[in-house]
């Protein structure tokens, strides 16, 4: 007599349930005869002096990160207080370099009249 497809599915199912028992009662006796397989499982826990360690490097580089942000705005302040001040002395410098030409220009142009006033008297 010729197996129905129902027959083969039965078996098949019957035989997959048979294959998952099978293959955890033989995990237990491996994990029995090899206790460190167990072992293995548990999270390993960080060594206490590890912790300090990457706590007080944790402060330190915070700490230098806070103090280089201070001394960033503290040198930014004093640029800006340098360069105010030397603004205020480029402005004096220019009106003094100013002063000095309209100087400069008044006395030649009135070396120029002379010289020319001269060349009038005694022409060549």
């Amino acid at each position: 007599m010729p197996e129905s497809l129902g027959d083969k599915a039965q078996n098949r199912l019957i035989l997959e349930q048979i294959g998952e028992a099978s293959a955890e009662i033989a995990i237990n006796k491996f994990v029995a005869q090899h206790p460190e397989v167990r072992q293995s499982a548990v999270v390993a826990e960080i060594p206490t002096p590890l912790k300090w360690a990457g706590g007080i490097t944790a402060a330190l580089l915070t700490t230098g990160v806070g103090a280089l942000a201070f001394w960033l705005v503290s040198s930014v302040s004093q640029m800006q207080v340098t360069l105010g001040r030397m603004d205020e002395r480029m402005a004096s410098y220019i009106e003094t370099q100013g002063q000095r030409m309209n100087e400069i220009d008044r006395r030649l142009d009135r070396y120029n009249e002379r010289l020319e006033r001269m060349e009038r008297r005694f022409p060549e």
